[in-house]
């Protein structure tokens, strides 16, 4: 029984730091550059940065106003409502039309 605990012993030893080692491909890329600058001129890229990102996006609020609004003159039956009559909610629909179609067109 003693031979056999001993032969376990051997084949179930194993050196797990050589193993891995042996085994264990390191790249190395630990190249960097280095930028020396001044504050203001960070700021002004990052304000520049921001506009650029801000006018990708501008066009997305007038489009859904345009499309929702161009979908309500299209379906919509007015009424005449706190005041209004049915002639005059369609012509404040057709004018925030326009408005915001020339709002998209400006953002573009």
């Amino acid at each position: 029984m003693r031979n056999i605990n001993n032969l376990t012993d051997q084949i179930l030893s194993v050196n797990v730091r050589d193993e891995l080692s042996k085994n264990l491909v390191i790249h190395k890329n630990v190249k960097q550059d280095i930028i020396i600058t001044t504050e203001d001129k960070i700021k002004l890229v990052l304000i520049n940065t921001r506009k650029i990102l801000i006018s990708q996006r501008d066009w997305w609020t007038p489009l859904g106003l345009v499309t929702s609004l161009v979908t309500t003159i299209c379906t919509a039956d007015f009424k005449e409502t706190l005041g209004f009559n049915k002639d005059h909610w369609q012509a404040v629909f057709v004018m925030m039309s326009i408005f915001s179609a020339g709002w998209l067109i400006n953002t573009l």
